[in-house]
């Protein structure tokens, strides 16, 4: 048995295996336009109740200016505090607005009015970026009233300082581009990781892995053999994902495409190797998915800086994710898709998984070896 042999025998089993081939090909495209389309930390549309306590020109114009984006969505309007507390406790609204009695009268006498913003907080991420929408309407809304003034009394207002920020790589803040890099990844580990870890049990439990051990087919070339199918539908497939987002979110790569290879290929190495050597020490497919889910899928949402940002992670937490290789790849890809980083801003994450590929495939090769001498 030499090597083109097992390639093609391997090629044979997924064609054969349903399940596997729509994991490898149809899977990673469908779950990125589903989570590109569904999957959003941008927070728009708050529901929003108000509580005019006040019912002047002033305080409506206000709750006018806060309706008037794409922010806050007004749901209600309530007539007593209790009400606003039954609203949010049911979550009808997620914010609400109180405007005192007087609100109007202390801005005509130029003096400082107040008004009350209750959050709901069960999202604390969501919440903090609610309260800052509602500071910086009222900033608006003071600014307006003082240029206002002053161009009643033929002033010219000129304020001391003016933040002029220019956000680049994605001005319109949008979370997409930054969630699809993080959702190449779980894709690469679910088509890489899980399919190979199954591949040398699938051997075992029909009786031809004995074949295998027994050829002269050396451990390295049968790892080889085991992989290289894998890896060139795992390569295409990430060309179909990079169409797909081309065409459905307008996402371009900004960097090199040869960084962007060789980190991909690094990377499905070392997800192939992986899913290789679970295969070699699980003995049922079962056993060998969910030690492959648990070893790749959940590091790779809860540690590679995908959903969940390391630096605000403990330290301990931080420096476990130093052996997570998808922490690296997820890095490398947002580098490469929206910062057009190169090679040299890439070294030390490209020589990560250039470890960790040579680790695993190594390691995988060994346990064949081994269980060829037992």
């Amino acid at each position: 048995m030499n090597l083109a042999a097992v390639i093609k025998k391997e090629f044979l089993q997924i064609r054969r295996d349903r399940l596997i081939l729509f994991m490898l090909v149809f899977f990673p495209t469908a779950l990125l336009l589903l989570f590109g389309y569904v999957l959003s930390f941008d927070v728009k549309n708050v529901t929003l109740g108000f509580l005019d306590l006040d019912g002047s020109d002033r305080s409506r114009t206000f709750i006018r200016l806060l309706g008037s984006g794409e922010y806050f969505r007004p749901e209600m309007v309530f007539l007593r505090q209790e009400e606003i507390d039954a609203a949010l406790q049911s979550g009808t609204i997620e914010a609400a607005i109180v405007i005192p009695k007087g609100f109007g009268e202390e801005i005509e006498r130029g003096r400082t009015a107040r008004v009350q913003g209750l959050i709901d907080g069960s999202d604390g991420r969501k919440a903090g970026i609610v309260q800052g929408y509602l500071q910086a309407y009222a900033t608006s809304f003071g600014q307006d009233l003082v240029s206002d003034w002053a161009a009643r009394r033929g002033w010219k207002l000129l304020v001391p300082v003016t933040p002029e920020p220019r956000i680049w790589y994605n001005p319109e803040l949008k979370s997409t581009p930054y969630l699809i890099a993080g959702l190449i990844v779980f894709i690469f580990m679910i088509t890489g990781t899980i399919s190979t870890s199954l591949s040398v049990v699938r051997e075992r439990e029909r009786g031809t892995m004995e074949q295998l051990l027994v050829s002269p087919l050396n451990p390295a070339a049968a790892v080889a053999g085991k992989t290289l199918p894998y890896l060139g539908i795992s390569a295409a497939s990430t060309v179909i994902i990079l169409l797909a987002g081309r065409l459905a979110f307008g996402i371009e790569i900004k960097g090199s495409i040869a960084l962007l290879a060789l980190a991909s290929l690094l990377f499905l190495l070392a997800a192939l190797g992986q899913g290789i050597l679970i295969s070699t020490l699980t003995n049922s497919q079962q056993v060998a998915y969910f030690a492959a889910a648990l070893s790749s899928i959940l590091p790779a949402l809860l540690l590679s800086d995908f959903v969940f940002p390391i630096s605000g992670m403990p330290k301990v937490i931080q420096a476990v994710t130093v052996i997570v290789p998808a922490k690296y790849y997820v890095h490398l890809l947002r580098g490469i898709m929206m910062r057009g980083a190169g090679f040299a801003a890439g070294a030390a994450d490209l020589a990560a998984l250039a470890i960790f590929s040579t680790f695993t495939l190594a390691l995988a090769a060994a346990r064949l070896k081994k269980a060829r001498l037992v």
